[in-house]
């Protein structure tokens, strides 16, 4: 993550290594990136060079990188200059570096994914930011399933979507509480802690998975209440959920139950 005014340039080092045991030429591949469509916050690369993404890219920025070579085991500290324009809009933009041997195309993706690695960069250009972020859904799921009912606890997490209608990268944090039917609160768990955050792109949805491990009885009724904050002004949004926790033994004793009521009844 950087920070680059408008009509300014900025210098972003990234160290290279070969970890094979014979010299190697590598070329830079600059690729501009959008969301996956599958929400897990994995970048999707436009490997075409001479394609780029429709807003936000930072491509069109970052410049050209020559070639290079390393022996075996050596490192190498690349430059990676971003000069933003004067007239630059303010928001974020977002790319990735690639290195690959030289001499392959940047256009084959089944050639450059399996030999290149990549670093990504996410800019921010100060100027006229929007920061807007809502709450897709919060829900308790299981094999990314949402439900209010589950047959046993094994394996459900609380799925927080977040989606960015704003103009910049944001990344949400917070603290989800598990509640029991009392309301006592039975555990707590951060959501996206890690160094550094996950980030929603804008115009994209992304969601974050908690698992809420065995805090979860084998039955009972839970309630699951998050509170988020996100932005340069420390924004905060709230959601919660209510599931349940029903073994199926109990449903067959219940439906059975009420089948045999239901025949009592027909009798009498």
């Amino acid at each position: 993550d950087v920070t680059v005014e408008p009509g300014t340039s900025k210098v972003v080092p990234v160290t290279v290594t070969n970890v094979t045991t014979e010299a190697a030429s590598f070329q830079v591949i600059i690729n501009d990136f959008i969301a996956n469509p599958n929400e897990s916050g994995d970048p999707s690369l436009i490997l075409d060079p001479k394609q780029y993404a429709n807003s936000h890219s930072l491509k069109r920025f970052i410049q050209p990188i020559s070639d290079f070579t390393l022996g075996p085991g050596q490192q190498k500290q690349i430059s990676v200059v971003i000069k933003v324009p004067s007239n630059a809009a303010g928001g974020g933009y977002f790319g990735a570096v690639r290195f690959a041997p030289a001499g392959t195309t940047g256009n084959s993706q089944t050639v450059s994914l399996a030999g290149s690695v990549a670093s990504l960069i996410l800019a921010k250009v100060p100027g006229d930011i929007k920061d807007q972020l809502s709450i897709a859904s919060f829900d308790a799921r299981k094999n990314d399933r949402p439900s209010t009912v589950f047959f046993n606890n094994k394996g459900i997490a609380a799925v927080a979507r977040f989606q960015n209608e704003g103009n910049v990268q944001e990344a949400p944090f917070g603290k989800i509480l598990l509640k029991n039917s009392s309301g006592k609160v039975i555990a707590s768990y951060e959501m996206n802690n890690t160094d550094p955050r996950g980030n929603v792109l804008p115009d994209s949805i992304r969601k974050f998975t908690v698992p809420l491990g065995d805090k979860v009885g084998t039955f009972g009724k839970y309630k699951l209440e998050g509170n988020f904050g996100y932005g340069s002004s420390g924004q905060l949004l709230s959601a919660s959920t209510t599931f349940y926790v029903i073994p199926f033994i109990f449903i067959v004793i219940f439906l059975a139950a009420a089948l045999r009521i239901v025949l009592v009844l027909r009798i009498l």
